[in-house]
């Protein structure tokens, strides 16, 4: 009996030391990922290529610029974010609580996100999604331990390229980097293709007569499970506007693809800081 009540406490004090052995393990891999990425980010994109490019962007897209952009804005290298939320999988789920921070490249894609998902109290999932080197990784962790999902390869790195490209809403100089061609569409819209050494990406940026980015589509391919995935209409739309360090940005944004059945919104973010040029993780 004397032993039973000691080997029990010892084996509770075990599985709790796994989440927590797995969650130090998770975060030294974020510190790496952002430091690779903040490290190798060399280029900046500022007024110089805004001027230079300005006659050939398509009318919204000056338009949103004009908006967004302060004429003593500085040129950016890096981006880094804190945000909150919610996410969910499936239509039919629960939304769940969710905290973020994200590190960007701006003239050129990269970034590294790391999240934490809390479906139930005292329970969480870890999640890092990167695009570093024109490679995408998305890693997710129950209990920052318990493997759920470690995906690549090219429909990877398509997604993560236009994440990065819905994203540049809080760089807006990376709309004039050299990376990124237009097409004009029409007076509210135009489409933005990223080429550059990882895979083409491209979407639909709508604009509204005051400037503000307010909707981006694109093709997008969604894991339908079982190794399976499909591409599908893949959206963002932007809100509630202000103004940071001499750009106008959302400080919320709605993602979501559009089924068969309808529209489904997955996550619900709101931004609680945003830095630019930074040169090392928070």
């Amino acid at each position: 009996m004397k032993k039973t009540r000691v080997i029990a406490p010892l084996l509770l004090a075990a599985a709790a030391g796994v989440p927590l052995a797995g969650r130090q393990r998770f975060q030294k891999l974020v510190n790496r990922d952002a430091e690779t990425l903040l490290g190798g980010a060399a280029l900046s994109v500022g007024q110089d290529q805004l001027r230079a490019r300005w006659n050939a962007l398509p009318e919204p897209i000056r338009r949103h610029l004009q908006y967004a952009v302060r004429e003593d804005a500085p040129a950016l290298r890096t981006a880094r974010l804190q945000h909150d939320g919610y996410f969910r999988t499936s239509p039919s789920q629960e939304w769940w609580e969710i905290r973020g921070e994200q590190y960007f490249s701006t003239a050129r894609p990269g970034f590294v996100w790391h999240a934490r998902v809390r479906p139930w109290p005292l329970l969480w999932i870890e999640v890092r999604d990167a695009l570093l080197h024109e490679r995408g990784n998305m890693l997710v962790k129950f209990l920052s331990a318990i493997p759920l999902a470690d995906a690549s390869g090219s429909e990877i790195d398509q997604g993560a390229t236009l994440r990065w490209l819905a994203e540049s809403a809080w760089f807006p100089y990376a709309l004039v980097a050299d990376c990124i061609h237009w097409t004009p569409i029409d007076d509210r819209s135009a489409r933005a293709t990223v080429r550059y050494e990882g895979p083409p990406a491209s979407a639909i940026l709508q604009v509204d007569d005051e400037g503000k980015l307010v909707r981006l589509r694109a093709e997008r391919y969604q894991d339908l499970g079982g190794g399976k995935s499909a591409l599908r209409p893949w959206t963002g739309e932007y809100r509630d506007y202000c103004e940071i360090d001499g750009f106008r940005v959302p400080t919320s944004v709605e993602v979501g693809w559009e089924l068969e059945t309808g529209p489904f919104s997955y996550a619900r973010f709101r931004v609680l800081t945003l830095h630019y040029n930074a040169t090392a993780r928070f």
